[in-house]
C-alpha cells in the first residue's frame, strides 16, 4: 500500500514530491496531466466534457480487484448504523444516515448514508477534515482508520500505488455514499476546494446494485454538459481544476430504483488532534446547554 504523504502548504509538485517520498530515489514530477495514468490503466474511457479533465474509466473497480456491487452490501451488512440520536462511536467504522442530527443540513434530512475513513488511526493522526457544504463538527468522529476493513484498505492501496507511479500525490481520505433508493441523491455543486490539495485527482468510483445518471453542468453558466447513467464499477476521475469548472450531482429519479452508491478518494490537507476535536465539542454542546 502506498503510504500516505505529509500535507504542505506549497504547490509546486517538485517540492511535495521531496517532502513525500520516504526514500533516497528521485523522482521527476510533471504537471497535473491525468491522460497517461489512464491510459496506462488499460480500460476503455470518454472524456464526456470537452476541454475539461474529466475522464469516465469504465471497468475501474474490477481492474483493481473490487465487486463494485458487492463492496457496497458488504459495508452496508457488516458495519453498524447510526440513525437520528444515535451516538457515534469514536473512529470506528460505521454508517451515519441522513437522518441523523450530525449529517442533517439546516436541520433537514439528507437523502444519503455516508461512511468516512482515511490512511491511519485518528488517535495517532488526527482527522482528517474535508470541509464541504453543511458539514458539522460532530460528525468528524465517524471518520475511521480505512485499514479497519481491510478489503477497502488494499483497494485504495492500489490505487494510490497507481497514482503515485504516475507522479501524483496520493489520496488520503475516503467517503462512502450510499443511496438507497429512487428519491436518494444529492444536488449540483463543485467539490470545495479549501481543504483538497490539487496535486490529487479526485476519484469517485461508483458502486451499489445498479448505475444511476451523473450530471455535470458548467460552474458559471449551468448549461448541461453530461447527463448519463454511470455503471457501478466505473469511475468518474478529474483534475481540481475540472472540479471547480464544472458542477457534479446525483439527480434524484422518477421511477423505482436499486441501491447505488459511491467511494469518492480525495488528498486532504486539513486535520484536526483527537483532543481539539473533543474540547470543540465540549465546548458546542455547553452553548446548547445555556
Amino acid at each position: 500500500m502506498a503510504s500516505d504523504n505529509s500535507d504542505s502548504a506549497s504547490t509546486n509538485p517538485a517540492v511535495v514530491a521531496a517532502q513525500n517520498n520516504d526514500s533516497d530515489d528521485e523522482y521527476e514530477y510533471k504537471p497535473l496531466d491525468l491522460k497517461p495514468a489512464i491510459d496506462a490503466l488499460g480500460c476503455k474511457y470518454t472524456m464526456p466534457v470537452e476541454n475539461k479533465d474529466v475522464y469516465i474509466v469504465h471497468g475501474f473497480a474490477e481492474r483493481f480487484g473490487i465487486d463494485a456491487r458487492e463492496a457496497q452490501k458488504r459495508l452496508q451488512d457488516e458495519y453498524p448504523h447510526r440513525r437520528e440520536g444515535d451516538k457515534i462511536a469514536w473512529a470506528e467504522p460505521q454508517w451515519i444516515h441522513g437522518d441523523h442530527r450530525s449529517l442533517r443540513y439546516r436541520g433537514n434530512v439528507l437523502t444519503r448514508d455516508k461512511m468516512w475513513f482515511q490512511n491511519g488511526e485518528p488517535a495517532e493522526h488526527g482527522f482528517r477534515k474535508y470541509l464541504y457544504t453543511g458539514w458539522q463538527w460532530r460528525v468528524l468522529p465517524a471518520t475511521s482508520a480505512v485499514e479497519r476493513v481491510p478489503w477497502l484498505a488494499k483497494f485504495v492501496g492500489d490505487v494510490n500505488d497507481w497514482l503515485w507511479k504516475h507522479c501524483f500525490v496520493t489520496t488520503n481520505h475516503y467517503i462512502v455514499t450510499a443511496y438507497d433508493k429512487e428519491d436518494c441523491g444529492i444536488g449540483m455543486h463543485s467539490d470545495k476546494a479549501k481543504s483538497i490539495s490539487e496535486l490529487a485527482p479526485i476519484v469517485v468510483v461508483k458502486t451499489g446494485e445498479c448505475g444511476r445518471p451523473f450530471r455535470i453542468t458548467d460552474s458559471v453558466t449551468g448549461e448541461e454538459l453530461f447527463n448519463k447513467v454511470v455503471e457501478p464499477g466505473d469511475a468518474v476521475i478529474m483534475t481540481m481544476q475540472a472540479n471547480l469548472a464544472t458542477k457534479h450531482g446525483v439527480p434524484i429519479l422518477n421511477e423505482p430504483t436499486d441501491t447505488s452508491g459511491s467511494i469518492v478518494m480525495r488528498k486532504i490537507i486539513e486535520e484536526v488532534p483527537w483532543g481539539k476535536l473533543e474540547a470543540m465539542l465540549r465546548k458546542r454542546d455547553r452553548e446548547e446547554e445555556e
